[in-house]
């Protein structure tokens, strides 16, 4: 039957005949990741925002190579997420953060500029101004960017994981877990690797599990329950290594190195297995509560006569605050002539480097593609296809 959407569910079509229980819950699940997911105009706009702030640093270190990794690259971003950069110089003797920082606020492009060099990776936290989007910039480590290969790779084999994970990241947004420092909550890497390790042990067991009908209602319930009330947090550590799943804590003490206390969160980094990315989630149990709390709610509201519901059954773990719906608003507003630049949100940003590299070597022939570097000529500001010596993958070398 057809939904009645208040303004904080936009993602419900008001012509659309949703089902009931899971079916219903699993056409929400879709319709919510289609309406989250950046839109070109939006998507164009961080990769504008990208470019300024990879001019600030060329303009100071021109030698350096520039990788953006994270939610951006790997198209699981929210609409309000951060853009991870690492900003790589192997002549550095140590991350020079404050250089950064002056540098920022001398030209002005900048606002609330923080330094954490206590943080086990140090960066520079600043919001952009022009886009009022957060940015994290890191020094010298190429982790981050092998970790959202990674991600991509997962994303090709389990066409469900993105869908969860935004549904996921939403959620904890909403109950103010999704921050490891200020919460103790967990970062967005790891709920994606809770949730490949899942998906992992459900192809298993896909033949009695879920079949495909209905199948993102299903296991975003067998998630919620699965990491909310049945895994044992203080036995087993989380795992996305060969074919994934639960390893028992005493077998990944011995590789933890100076981390072999264990967290109550414990996920073995994939890039570096001594790395536990749970380390510092000190409220891991609250938020297998709020996995516990999302299970009971949709469980309920899926398992009730579809004569008793009406409204949405997704929105009774998610919705969408206004300040972000004004937001999206804003952007598509303010940055209306990006929308007809022809750049989706495909995998990242690379997608939009390969119209780049088309118009640098005057590629394009036909009257379309002429007209497009036309259209978007203006906004590659000079980049050059190669820096120093390294080719650009995305923004990166």
């Amino acid at each position: 039957m057809s939904k009645v959407a208040d303004q904080r569910e936009p993602w419900l079509l008001p012509n659309f005949e949703y089902g009931s229980g899971v079916a219903a819950l699993h056409q929400e699940i879709e319709h919510f990741y289609n309406y989250i997911i950046s839109t070109p105009t939006e998507y164009m706009m961080r990769v504008e925002a990208v470019h300024r702030i990879e001019r600030v640093v060329l303009s100071i270190w021109p030698d350096a190579c520039i990788e953006v990794f994270g939610s951006f690259r790997t198209g699981l971003n929210l609409p309000i997420s951060d853009i991870d950069i690492a900003v790589n110089n192997f002549y550095w003797q140590g991350a020079p953060l404050l250089e950064l920082k002056n540098a920022l606020i001398a030209r002005g492009v900048a606002d609330n500029v923080n330094v954490l060099d206590k943080a086990s990776v140090p960066v520079v936290k600043f919001t952009e101004l022009i886009s009022q989007i957060k940015f994290d910039i890191s020094f010298n480590t190429t982790s981050g960017v092998k970790a959202a290969e990674l991600v991509q790779r997962f994303i090709e084999q389990y066409p469900e994981l993105p869908k969860l994970v935004i549904v996921l990241k939403q959620y904890l947004l909403l109950q103010g877990l999704n921050e490891v420092y200020s919460s103790g909550g967990i970062s967005s890497y790891a709920v994606t690797l809770m949730c490949i390790s899942f998906l992992q042990q459900q192809s298993l067991n896909e033949t009695k599990i879920c079949k495909n009908d209905n199948k993102l209602g299903k296991l975003l319930l067998k998630f919620l329950d699965f990491y909310g009330r049945k895994f044992d947090y203080f036995k087993y550590g989380i795992s996305v290594r060969g074919s994934g799943g639960s390893v028992e804590k005493c077998v990944l003490q011995s590789t933890f190195g100076d981390y072999n206390w264990l967290s109550v969160l414990t996920i073995e980094d994939p890039i570096t297995p001594t790395n536990d990315i749970g380390r510092s989630s000190f409220g891991a149990l609250d938020v297998k509560q709020g996995f516990e709390i999302a299970f009971l709610k949709l469980s309920k509201l899926v398992d009730l006569d579809s004569s008793k519901t009406s409204g949405s059954i997704l929105a009774s773990i998610v919705n969408l605050p206004q300040s972000v719906i004004s937001y999206r608003n804003w952007v598509h507003y303010k940055f209306r002539h990006l929308a007809s630049i022809s750049a989706q949100p495909i995998n990242g940003i690379e997608r939009y480097f390969d119209i780049a590299v088309k118009l640098r070597l005057n590629a394009t022939t036909s009257e379309d593609e002429q007209e497009n570097k036309k259209e978007i000529g203006s906004n590659l500001n000079g980049m050059p296809l190669t820096h120093n010596g390294c080719q650009y993958k995305g923004l990166g070398c």
